[in-house]
């Protein structure tokens, strides 16, 4: 009998947000696919789980398809998570979980925290409808073109960024999207969460004062109609 492949959801900040099922899931499992040992042995250290663990990321994934998917050919479960939040959005996992459907192999979600929701869910922004795009190329010309495409969209725009990109790309949504209306989450569920919302202009002269430290979520709201 084939093992199953769980896709478990794992706090994006505090280690407190894991959910039951997903703390059962991680205890029953054989195998840990995880992108990231070190971050994944402080929350299975935290929850007192000691599991073999498979480290997959962008450069090794394709590579690990015949070791992990012989794993659960002969039975064994695997829990698939990442450093944080849901795996395979803007994190390696994909292809794992396609190969598990092309070779039969049961997919199970385990759902938990999501960085763009949860940030959405705070934003105060309209969001029945939002489009996710996640990390932006690093050159600041394509940044633009791309926002300048997507500043037709009648609905919010979720990206991630680095504290180090995080000035230059909000000046970039000016050039890209106009004078639109944005909201900059800080650390989401950490010690040093934040929140900053205005009009682009605003929140950049903001952040030119700040130590910009950490993690950032960036909502751009729609074109209004």
């Amino acid at each position: 009998m084939k093992g199953r492949l769980y896709v478990v959801a794992t706090p994006i900040g505090n280690l407190k947000d894991i959910t039951l099922r997903a703390i059962e899931t991680l205890q029953g499992v054989d195998i840990i696919i995880a992108e990231n040992r070190t971050h994944s042995l402080k929350l299975l250290s935290h929850l007192g789980i000691k599991k073999h663990i498979i480290t997959i990321n962008s450069y090794n994934e394709e590579r690990k398809l015949k070791e992990i998917i012989g794993h659960m050919k002969q039975g064994k479960d695997c829990a698939l998570m990442t450093s944080a939040g849901t795996p395979c959005i803007s994190d390696p996992g994909a292809r794992v979980v396609r190969a598990c459907h092309e070779f039969g192999i049961d997919v199970m979600a385990v759902p938990g925290p999501s960085a763009p929701i949860s940030a959405l869910s705070v934003s105060g922004l309209f969001v029945d409808r939002f489009l996710f795009y996640g990390f932006l190329p690093q050159k600041k010309g394509k940044k633009i073109k791309i926002m300048t495409e997507l500043s037709l969209l009648p609905y919010p725009v979720v990206f991630f960024e680095s504290p180090r990109r995080l000035l230059e790309t909000l000046i970039c949504v000016r050039e890209g999207f106009g004078e639109r209306f944005v909201v900059v989450l800080k650390e989401m569920t950490k010690i040093y969460e934040g929140i900053t919302r205005g009009n682009i202009t605003e929140v950049i002269e903001y952040f030119e004062y700040q130590d910009i430290k950490g993690e950032y979520v960036i909502i751009v709201n729609g074109r209004e109609r």
